[in-house]
């Protein structure tokens, strides 16, 4: 089964265009070439455009935690904190259905 980790935050309204494009452009391939990651995205929510979530699926629990103490996923948080409204919130789900890769 699959472990999913879910960011959740809003951006600040005039900073939400430069949050997405650097979570685009640098922390989803990041993430993606991390071992045993199988999807990151990051969503906008259409009702309030200043909410985001950021989505990533992986093999294991340990894959993530893995990523998570290499400190790379607290270099991607650093790169758009300054764009945050107030703090991020985590969650994590197992994940059924998910084809497992690697």
């Amino acid at each position: 089964m699959a472990f999913v980790r879910v960011g959740q935050f809003k951006a600040l309204p005039d900073r939400t265009e430069e949050l997405r494009a650097i979570y685009e452009t640098e922390a989803i391939p990041a993430i993606r070439a991390a071992s045993g990651n199988i999807s990151a995205v990051l969503l906008q929510q259409h009702q309030e455009r200043e909410a985001f979530m950021a989505v990533t699926v992986w093999n294991t629990a340990e894959d993530a935690e893995r990523y998570d103490r290499s400190g790379q996923a607290a270099a991607m948080v650093d790169k758009i904190r300054f764009a945050f409204a107030g703090p991020p919130s985590l969650s994590t789900y197992d994940a059924f259905g998910v084809p497992q890769q690697g």
